[in-house]
């Protein structure tokens, strides 16, 4: 599996990396670590060039994260790789999605003590969940490594590609993991042994360990809040469309509910628009 760990060199970037190396460990996988620079506007420079000297700082100070990341992991044995860019970092990742190799899962920190918050607003974090195009694992500074035993997957009923779902099903296969699908109803829906709710991911979730949860309210944040504590969940998976339901996550006040959890990284899975 291809990793990448965007980086802005900061404590909290380096504490998403230290999840992904020991959620993912050493075999199998290759971790790539990104740092992206931007050029001045134009005319800010014109006797020298700044983009040697800034891809040069970029390296050492890359280089510097990896020797703090491998002194946090004594005797590590993962599989690095260092690459520094010029460019705004969700520009730099929809080019990574066409290469060959392309990475499998993005995984970023969260900034700041509001932690999932800024996974939702006008962040390089949200930036990338919109416009990038691969699944993201968003880490909030708090989060403190555990292999997830319970992981809520939110289900707004639409249809599923399977290979959405492939990064979870990894990690719940490799954690042995309890996968608690949430579905908002309302008074209209109905959901009873003698006519049983349509989940959208039955079939891909017939081989691993899962329940299902039906909660009402129109208010999703508030109701993914309760949910998280009641079931002492260590990770929240989201589908992420192009337009739906999920998409009131992304407003300002569900987010502020949402930080409330800032120890609960969240995994977003792309759906592309299914024809």
């Amino acid at each position: 599996m291809h990793i990448l760990i965007p980086t802005d060199l900061s404590s909290n970037a380096l504490n998403a990396a230290l999840f992904a190396l020991e959620l993912y460990g050493a075999e199998g996988n290759t971790f790539t670590l990104l740092h992206c620079y931007a050029m001045p506007r134009h005319g800010e420079s014109i006797l020298w060039n700044i983009d040697d000297l800034m891809r040069k700082n970029s390296e050492e100070d890359l280089s510097e994260f990896v020797t703090s990341l491998r002194a946090k992991l004594p005797g590590m044995r993962h599989r690095l790789e260092m690459k520094s860019e010029r460019g705004y970092l969700p520009e730099v990742i929809s080019v990574y999605k066409n290469r060959p190799n392309a990475p499998d899962l993005v995984v970023m920190g969260t900034q700041g003590a509001t932690g999932i918050e800024h996974v939702l607003m006008g962040t390089n974090t949200a930036d990338v969940i919109k416009r990038g195009g691969m699944p993201v694992l968003a880490v909030p500074a708090q989060a403190v490594f555990k292999l997830p035993k319970h992981i809520i997957l939110t289900d707004d009923s639409d249809p599923v590609d399977p290979a959405t779902t492939r990064v979870l099903l990894d990690i719940v296969k490799s954690t042995g993991a309890m996968v608690i699908v949430l579905r908002m109803i309302n008074e209209d829906v109905h959901v009873g042994p003698e006519e049983p709710s349509v989940c959208s991911f039955e079939a891909v979730l017939s081989a691993v360990a899962h329940a299902h949860v039906y909660m009402d309210g129109e208010d999703l944040a508030g109701v993914l809040d309760d949910q998280i504590r009641r079931s002492d969940a260590e990770m929240l998976a989201v589908v992420h469309r192009e337009r739906g339901w999920v998409e009131g996550l992304f407003h300002r006040s569900a987010a502020a509910r949402l930080a409330m959890h800032t120890h609960v990284p969240m995994l977003v899975l792309q759906q592309p628009v299914l024809q």
